[in-house]
């Protein structure tokens, strides 16, 4: 990520800097409690946790309840954190399959230890989430994390039977819709429905998270092209980003790829294109809300993943 970036990033979400304090304190008290549990794995899983990401799902749950004007309690709090939890197994379990050597900056599990315990530890954060998860009394929203997780898995799968496969435009999206915009999906349908009497706008939070999810894995695709360690890593485990898709879909002989071929072809501006495309129709499925600066933030996070 771009200084430049991170600096927007961090001023677009000043209207919630302060509840997500809030939450990495909670998130600290479990980790804390965690450790007094004795178990042996627990100091490797919050070395890993305290090396924080950007955070964008908590993030974007907190805009949203605060764009609906919706009461605070511990219980969204606990939502995030399931989120996380969720979304930290999934890290760790990619690394594993990718055989990735680093993670935000610094060694993966799998590389710092072994991939036996990155799995062990990965399966123990998904098991912490499900125990988070089974303690929030709303039906609807425990289904909905699980079946979250079940297409989280789907894409997974997708992505390993179809590696060096050139995909169709319909199967990278489907693809990406499972293995990154379906946590966003539970994250905000989850906060939207706790404590709430009526559901008459969860479609248009559902399709936002999708379109907003899309756009997220895509702009990562396009940050990637510049990452040449990630881009060859993914090209040597066949899971080909969109503008390597469309490259290779303009090139269909090019059996051998080369990065500034790539990065000087028609495929950047067609990715660029089509994140735009997933940015309006998210900005789009939010025009429900009332205009408030806490809106006004999630659509200046769409046009960042869009123009970033």
């Amino acid at each position: 990520m771009s200084e430049l970036f991170n600096e927007k990033y961090k001023k677009i979400l000043e209207p919630v800097k302060r509840d997500l304090s809030v939450f990495n304190t909670y998130f600290s008290d479990y980790l804390s409690q965690k450790s007094q549990n004795k178990n042996d794995i627990v100091p490797i899983i919050k070395d890993f946790l305290n090396n924080k990401g950007k955070q964008i799902r908590p993030a974007l749950m907190f805009l949203l309840l605060k764009a609906l004007n919706k009461s605070f309690s511990q219980e969204y709090n606990k939502l995030a954190l399931v989120n996380e939890l969720i979304h930290n197994a999934t890290l760790i379990h990619d690394d594993i399959i990718d055989c990735s050597l680093l993670r935000r900056g610094k060694k993966t599990l799998n590389i710092e230890y072994d991939s036996k315990l990155a799995v062990l530890a990965g399966d123990y954060l998904l098991t912490e989430a499900i125990q988070l998860l089974m303690s929030i009394e709303n039906v609807q929203i425990r289904n909905i994390y699980l079946d979250a997780v079940s297409k989280i898995l789907s894409g997974e799968l997708h992505q390993y039977f179809n590696r060096f496969k050139i995909l169709s435009l319909n199967d990278y999206i489907e693809k990406s819709k499972n293995k990154t915009a379906r946590l966003f999906e539970a994250g905000l349908c989850g906060a939207y429905l706790l404590n709430n009497d009526t559901a008459e706008n969860l479609e248009q939070i559902k399709e936002f998270a999708l379109n907003f999810g899309i756009a997220f894995q895509i702009h990562n695709d396009l940050k990637n092209i510049n990452n040449s360690d990630k881009l060859c890593e993914d090209i040597e485990n066949g899971d080909y980003s969109l503008p390597v898709i469309y490259y290779l879909q303009g090139h269909p002989q090019n059996n051998k790829l080369d990065v500034n071929e790539i990065k000087n072809s028609t495929a950047i501006q067609k990715t660029q294109i089509l994140v735009k495309q997933y940015t309006d129709k998210a900005i789009e499925n939010i025009s429900f809300i009332e205009d408030n600066c806490f809106k006004q933030a999630l659509i200046d996070l769409c046009n960042l993943h869009s123009n970033g």
